[in-house]
């Protein structure tokens, strides 16, 4: 699922190898167009994350596709397709597979087979990974409810009215917390779906938020990063990126990644083109990044080290500490996904229609640094809401 657990923080595993990075293999997707989407998508799109199980990556396609690759070499084990694009990080439970996007299905498939064993069919788009919980399962939908369902059989337990998700919700200490396109944070009871209480972000959020040591840290299309207590929804700090405004949404210098905790700091990819760390505590710079594009893409950090794409096409890993850079690659035209690893391998997807298995090859010496160009942005759809089609 969505960064690995219910509470978002397993981020993957090394060991890390020295030497530049290096595509260990590539598998290539369609292209479809959709309904609200006339251009043709392909490839891994915002905010699809690779799961991986044993020796199978199970992703989710912009073709419209689920595909099950065997890890060791990339070829198809099976792919299920959908009416529209994919986009949800699928989640493994046991012997199923859940998967969504806009197609406005939940579908539960045969982990073995990716045979459909039911599907649950919404009011709009499902972006968002879901988590399992015992017999339920829970995640927010962009036609503003956030869901209940039997895992059993897909029905509905119950479904509450909070606006619309885009981003995965997060479960920590038996409660829900998710954040909405209205610019509101909730936290909500699972076992009822009853608020707990509701904070004010003030701008379209479409973070899933990190809950650590008693706070809540997301952040908005105004560009913004905030920091909430756990307990009460108090707002504790915020930090505005380059060309940020708190309450003013743009594009261009908005954020679309969700906050990663780790080892006291946070760290997040912005459309300024920054990776940024921050004090948790205080929100205080410690170091940015400057990338080739804006990032879109969530940064895990493993053993260290911080690992993202952007937009210009190139996976970075750079040190978690100070912000030097190990290596780069260039694998396409537009990487807007978040990376899994596993074992030191990165398995990530570009908009060109190929996932990658990257790893390093400790043979190559390592090039001078290249100089830093202007960012360069990859237009996105807006997004439509139940009000408001494209």
């Amino acid at each position: 699922m969505w960064l690995g657990s219910a509470e978002r923080n397993f981020y993957g595993t090394g060991p890390w190898k020295t030497g530049e990075l290096k595509i260990v293999w590539e598998v290539e997707t369609g292209f479809m167009s959709g309904r609200l989407h006339k251009d043709r998508w392909g490839g891994t799109s915002w905010p699809g994350q690779p799961s991986i199980r044993e020796d199978r990556v199970y992703f989710p396609s912009a073709d419209g596709n689920v595909y099950c690759l065997n890890r060791n070499d990339g070829s198809v084990i099976w792919k299920f397709k959908g009416r529209d694009s994919m986009k949800a990080t699928p989640v493994i439970l046991d012997d199923k597979i859940l998967a969504s996007g806009l197609d406005h299905h939940l579908y539960c498939l045969n982990r073995k087979d990716g045979s459909l064993i039911w599907d649950h069919e919404t009011g709009f788009e499902i972006d968002g990974s879901t988590i399992g919980v015992g017999d339920r399962i829970y995640f927010g939908c962009e036609d503003h409810y956030f869901y209940c369902l039997n895992l059993a059989d897909g029905s509905l337990v119950y479904k509450v009215l909070v606006g619309s998700v885009e981003g995965s919700i997060t479960i920590k200490d038996g409660r829900v917390y998710l954040g909405t396109e209205e610019g509101d944070l909730y936290c909500i009871d699972p076992a009822d779906g009853k608020f707990i209480w509701k904070a004010k972000i003030g701008a379209d959020s479409d973070s899933t938020p990190a809950v650590a040591n008693g706070f809540v840290y997301t952040a908005a299309e105004d560009g913004v990063v905030r920091c909430y207590k756990q307990d009460t929804g108090e707002l504790v700090w915020n930090f505005v990126t380059k060309g940020g405004h708190l309450g003013r949404a743009s594009e261009h210098i908005g954020i679309w990644a969700s906050p990663i905790f780790y080892d006291g700091k946070i760290y997040l990819g912005a459309g300024d083109g920054y990776l940024h760390c921050l004090s948790a505590d205080k929100g205080e710079l410690v170091w940015r990044f400057k990338a080739r594009g804006p990032i879109w893409g969530t940064s895990p950090v493993i053993d260290g080290r911080v690992v993202f794409g952007d937009k210009a096409g190139y996976v970075h890993v750079i040190s978690a500490e100070d912000g030097k850079q190990f290596s780069e690659i260039k694998i396409g035209d537009n990487v807007n996904s978040t990376p899994a690893v596993l074992d030191g391998r990165i398995y990530i997807g570009a908009f060109n229609g190929k996932l990658y298995c990257l790893d390093f090859d400790e043979s190559t010496p390592k090039p001078t640094p290249s100089p830093e160009p202007s960012p360069t942005l990859h237009r996105r759809r807006r997004r439509s809401s139940l009000a408001q089609t494209e």
